[in-house]
């Protein structure tokens, strides 16, 4: 991996990144995208969940599984000998991404299979060694169950390649070193960038649901790729968010808007200003629906977007707590429906 002293140009990257990037996407055209978020996300902090790769053969398992510990930034894949979940978790350096081609064999009568036990380590205890890998990919030929895929990064391949051209591309010495030198080149940046905190919070609060971690690392890979000049950003930039959170994303960039352009929050019930779009005390933070919707809608790109809709996720998310969802509070002496958030959830 490369040091500061002799940092990569972003030309260079750029060109690294066609090299070895678009051989990716040419042969897992429906993965590579989502796949290459996750890795970027793991240079600022480890994955929440495991990558599995399972379907396809061998050949085409091994390939994207090669590819993505280039990409991750492998130094030396581990010889487990013999492969068992003990070795596994010894094999782990904390900060660096682990890579394996099969994983521990389990008897044919198990009820789940090594990766389903792999993920559920993963997903019941935070302390687990498995946790502090920066990412750990595992292919192989077992199965796995339909809520350990839904809490994981599964990529499941058709049994057969298209064709083995684009195998051929990905697998060649110039993607391989371009992907070597996006991942000197992520190493060297992401951890300096300034990104969004509330996106970090939830990729890496372990009270929250492995999608929406995860749906929240892909938005900070997005971030991540856009920002060093490698790749389009998803438009809207929200988009690989959960649907929740690209609403809440919206009601913050609102507020923050309206604060910006003369929107004004008193500080008690009887104050009056120019333009009241709520009220602000030491608990809790008041705001206007009725004011703020139009510009919800805006930065959320959804014109039908509804205050009922709006407060549901509101409800859902635990960011306010009352049953009837907006309540009466007097703003510039007159009683008004507001949302009332508590002012440490920070919106």
């Amino acid at each position: 991996m490369g040091t500061l002293a002799d940092s990569i140009p972003a030309a260079h990257a750029r060109s690294a990144w066609a090299a070895g990037i678009e051989p990716l996407r040419e042969a897992f055209p429906l993965h590579a995208d989502k796949l290459v978020r996750a890795i970027a996300y793991s240079y600022i902090e480890p994955l929440p969940t495991p990558i599995f790769i399972i379907g396809g053969t061998p050949t085409t398992r091994d390939a994207l599984a090669d590819a993505l510990a280039e990409l991750a930034g492998e130094i030396e894949r581990p010889h487990i000998d013999p492969l068992t979940f003990a070795g596994v978790r010894r094999a782990v350096v904390p900060g660096r991404p682990l890579v394996l081609t099969s994983a521990p064999h389990v008897s044919p009568r198990a009820p789940l299979s090594a990766l389903d036990e792999i993920e559920i380590e993963s997903f019941v205890s935070f302390a687990t060694p498995l946790s502090k890998a920066s990412a750990l990919i595992i292919a192989s030929s077992q199965t796995i169950q339909p809520l350990s895929a839904e809490r994981s990064i599964t990529i499941e391949l058709p049994q057969r390649p298209r064709s083995l051209q684009p195998l051929r591309s990905l697998g060649s010495e110039p993607a391989a070193a371009g992907r070597r030198i996006i991942a000197s080149y992520l190493q060297q940046n992401a951890p300096h960038l300034d990104l969004d905190p509330h996106g970090i919070n939830i990729a890496r609060h372990p009270d929250f649901a492995k999608p929406r971690r995860l749906d929240a690392a892909f938005y900070l890979g997005d971030t991540i790729l856009s920002t060093l000049g490698l790749d389009a950003p998803a438009q809207p930039a929200t988009s690989w968010l959960g649907e929740d959170d690209q609403i809440i994303w919206a009601l913050r960039e609102a507020v923050r808007y309206l604060l910006a352009n003369g929107g004004e929050l008193t500080d008690n019930a009887s104050q009056t200003k120019e333009w009241v779009i709520g009220r602000t005390d030491h608990r809790y933070l008041y705001i206007r629906p009725t004011e703020a919707l139009p510009f919800i809608r805006a930065a959320h790109g959804d014109p039908t977007l509804s205050i009922n809709a709006i407060t549901t996720t509101l409800r859902r998310l635990h960011l306010i707590g009352t049953k009837t969802g907006t309540v009466t509070a007097r703003i510039g002496g007159e009683p008004t429906r507001v949302w009332k958030i508590p002012a440490d959830r920070e919106i």
